[in-house]
């Protein structure tokens, strides 16, 4: 079973985040432990975290040493930046809401997104 895409993986492995050992012919040979990497950096990223939180992330778990709180941090830090997000994409829908609501949408030329769009500062 396929963990990612090949593109995804000669990516995560063109930026370092893993690096599976090579047969003679050139082909990758997937380790356990590069399985279970390839597998926390898809979910990461499928969390919305960046490339580098996800090298972090995937950092913390190799390391036996760490503490959770270090990784309470990072997806803390990650749960602020996405709420943020949504604010953001909430005044962007309630504005494109009203913007589509005021557009008469028929054959004639007048459009309120249009006159909206031409007076942004």
């Amino acid at each position: 079973m396929l963990v990612c895409r090949k593109k995804t993986i000669r990516y995560y492995e063109d930026v370092g985040l893993v690096a599976p050992l090579r047969a003679e012919n050139g082909f990758r040979q997937f380790r356990s432990s590069d399985l279970r990497a390839l597998r926390i950096i898809k979910n990461a990223r499928n969390l919305g975290f960046s490339v580098e939180d996800s090298r972090a992330l995937l950092d913390l778990f190799m390391n036996q040493d760490r503490s959770s709180a270090d990784v309470k941090k990072l997806a803390t830090k990650h749960l602020e930046e996405t709420r943020s997000k949504m604010e953001k994409l909430a005044t962007l829908c309630t504005q494109l809401d009203r913007l589509t609501k005021d557009c008469q949408g028929n054959e004639m030329p007048d459009c309120a997104i249009l006159d909206f769009l031409a007076n942004l500062n």
